[in-house]
Protein backbone atom coordinates (compact mmCIF):
# COMPACT_ATOMS: atom_id res chain seq x y z
CA UNK A 1 0.00 0.00 0.00
CA UNK A 2 2.63 2.33 0.56
CA UNK A 3 4.63 2.66 -2.44
CA UNK A 4 1.11 2.72 -4.85
CA UNK A 5 0.15 5.62 -1.91
CA UNK A 6 3.21 7.41 -2.71
CA UNK A 7 3.48 7.26 -6.53
CA UNK A 8 -0.64 7.98 -6.31
CA UNK A 9 0.37 11.58 -4.51
CA UNK A 10 3.41 12.32 -6.12
CA UNK A 11 3.64 16.15 -7.13
CA UNK A 12 0.04 16.24 -5.83
CA UNK A 13 -1.71 18.50 -3.29
CA UNK A 14 -3.32 16.66 -0.38
CA UNK A 15 -6.07 17.18 1.76
CA UNK A 16 -6.74 14.12 4.29
CA UNK A 17 -10.28 13.79 5.15
CA UNK A 18 -11.24 11.58 7.98
CA UNK A 19 -14.90 10.14 8.07
CA UNK A 20 -16.38 8.21 10.43
CA UNK A 21 -18.12 7.94 14.18
CA UNK A 22 -16.53 7.46 17.10
CA UNK A 23 -18.96 6.00 19.05
CA UNK A 24 -19.64 3.09 16.61
CA UNK A 25 -16.57 1.60 17.42
CA UNK A 26 -14.25 0.63 14.05
CA UNK A 27 -16.74 3.04 12.24
CA UNK A 28 -14.70 5.85 14.06
CA UNK A 29 -11.32 4.90 12.38
CA UNK A 30 -11.04 7.90 10.18
CA UNK A 31 -12.07 10.52 12.66
CA UNK A 32 -9.57 8.92 15.35
CA UNK A 33 -6.58 9.10 12.44
CA UNK A 34 -7.28 12.93 11.64
CA UNK A 35 -7.42 13.47 15.28
CA UNK A 36 -4.06 12.35 15.84
CA UNK A 37 -2.25 13.78 12.65
CA UNK A 38 -3.58 17.37 13.39
CA UNK A 39 -0.31 18.81 14.33
CA UNK A 40 2.13 15.83 12.85
CA UNK A 41 1.81 16.29 9.09
CA UNK A 42 2.22 19.41 6.55
CA UNK A 43 -0.76 19.04 4.61
CA UNK A 44 -4.45 20.14 5.53
CA UNK A 45 -6.65 18.11 7.45
CA UNK A 46 -10.47 17.64 7.96
CA UNK A 47 -12.50 15.43 10.55
CA UNK A 48 -15.98 15.10 8.60
CA UNK A 49 -17.38 13.15 11.37
CA UNK A 50 -20.14 10.91 10.05
CA UNK A 51 -21.04 14.04 8.06
CA UNK A 52 -18.44 14.25 5.29
CA UNK A 53 -20.83 16.79 3.26
CA UNK A 54 -20.11 19.35 5.89
CA UNK A 55 -16.38 19.84 4.46
CA UNK A 56 -17.06 20.95 0.86
CA UNK A 57 -16.46 24.36 1.07
CA UNK A 58 -13.42 23.52 2.62
CA UNK A 59 -12.06 21.31 0.52
CA UNK A 60 -13.02 23.48 -1.96
CA UNK A 61 -11.02 26.70 -0.35
CA UNK A 62 -8.15 24.56 0.42
CA UNK A 63 -6.87 24.15 -3.39
CA UNK A 64 -5.88 20.34 -2.57
CA UNK A 65 -5.97 18.62 -6.07
CA UNK A 66 -6.09 14.96 -4.60
CA UNK A 67 -8.56 14.33 -1.41
CA UNK A 68 -7.70 10.95 0.84
CA UNK A 69 -10.66 10.02 2.77
CA UNK A 70 -9.47 7.45 5.43
CA UNK A 71 -12.91 5.78 6.39
CA UNK A 72 -14.22 2.20 7.97
CA UNK A 73 -15.21 0.27 4.89
CA UNK A 74 -16.28 -2.88 4.15
CA UNK A 75 -14.49 -4.55 1.86
CA UNK A 76 -14.59 -8.33 2.65
CA UNK A 77 -11.63 -8.64 3.75
CA UNK A 78 -10.08 -9.17 7.50
CA UNK A 79 -10.44 -6.51 10.23
CA UNK A 80 -7.91 -3.96 10.25
CA UNK A 81 -6.95 -4.73 6.58
CA UNK A 82 -5.92 -1.46 4.31
CA UNK A 83 -7.31 -0.94 0.82
CA UNK A 84 -6.61 2.07 -1.83
CA UNK A 85 -10.10 2.24 -3.82
CA UNK A 86 -10.48 4.74 -6.37
CA UNK A 87 -12.96 7.12 -5.69
CA UNK A 88 -15.39 6.09 -8.94
CA UNK A 89 -15.10 2.60 -7.55
CA UNK A 90 -17.16 3.31 -4.06
CA UNK A 91 -20.48 3.52 -5.68
CA UNK A 92 -20.07 0.39 -7.60
CA UNK A 93 -18.93 -1.83 -4.83
CA UNK A 94 -20.38 -0.20 -1.83
CA UNK A 95 -17.72 -0.52 0.51
CA UNK A 96 -18.14 2.62 2.59
CA UNK A 97 -20.50 2.69 5.38
CA UNK A 98 -20.62 6.37 4.16
CA UNK A 99 -20.81 6.20 0.55
CA UNK A 100 -23.74 7.97 -0.07
CA UNK A 101 -22.67 10.82 1.78
CA UNK A 102 -19.23 10.68 -0.13
CA UNK A 103 -21.01 10.35 -3.09
CA UNK A 104 -23.35 13.65 -2.67
CA UNK A 105 -20.02 15.37 -1.24
CA UNK A 106 -17.99 15.68 -4.52
CA UNK A 107 -21.22 16.13 -6.76
CA UNK A 108 -21.71 19.50 -5.64
CA UNK A 109 -18.09 20.11 -6.45
CA UNK A 110 -18.13 21.33 -9.98
CA UNK A 111 -16.13 18.65 -12.54
CA UNK A 112 -13.15 21.18 -13.32
CA UNK A 113 -12.51 21.82 -9.27
CA UNK A 114 -13.30 18.21 -8.44
CA UNK A 115 -9.90 16.94 -6.69
CA UNK A 116 -8.71 13.69 -7.60
CA UNK A 117 -10.15 11.33 -4.23
CA UNK A 118 -8.91 8.15 -2.96
CA UNK A 119 -10.23 5.87 -0.42
CA UNK A 120 -8.07 4.47 2.09
CA UNK A 121 -10.39 1.90 3.14
CA UNK A 122 -9.97 0.03 6.66
CA UNK A 123 -11.70 -3.52 7.06
CA UNK A 124 -13.64 -2.46 10.46
CA UNK A 125 -14.47 -5.37 12.62
CA UNK A 126 -17.19 -4.24 14.67
CA UNK A 127 -19.14 -0.82 14.57
CA UNK A 128 -21.78 -1.10 17.49
CA UNK A 129 -22.45 1.62 19.37
CA UNK A 130 -20.79 2.21 22.80
CA UNK A 131 -17.42 0.19 21.67
CA UNK A 132 -13.85 1.32 21.10
CA UNK A 133 -11.50 0.36 18.80
CA UNK A 134 -11.23 -3.44 17.63
CA UNK A 135 -7.44 -3.92 18.33
CA UNK A 136 -6.84 -5.12 14.84
CA UNK A 137 -8.27 -1.86 13.72
CA UNK A 138 -6.14 -0.05 16.29
CA UNK A 139 -3.18 -1.42 14.73
CA UNK A 140 -4.01 -0.36 11.65
CA UNK A 141 -4.76 2.96 12.47
CA UNK A 142 -1.13 2.93 14.15
CA UNK A 143 0.50 1.82 11.10
CA UNK A 144 -1.43 4.21 9.01
CA UNK A 145 -0.15 7.29 11.07
CA UNK A 146 3.56 6.29 10.86
CA UNK A 147 3.01 6.25 7.10
CA UNK A 148 1.13 9.79 6.96
CA UNK A 149 3.59 11.48 8.92
CA UNK A 150 6.37 10.20 6.76
CA UNK A 151 4.88 10.91 3.78
CA UNK A 152 3.32 14.59 4.67
CA UNK A 153 6.49 15.63 6.59
CA UNK A 154 5.92 19.17 8.08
Amino acid sequence: MFDELTARIEDKNVLLLGVGNRSRGDDGVGSYLIKRLQKKVGVPVLDAGDVPENCISRIESSGANMVLIVDAADFNASPGEIALIDFADIKKIGVSTHSANLDLLFKVIPKSRRPETLLVAIQPGFTSTGNGLSEAVRDSLDGLESVFITLFKK
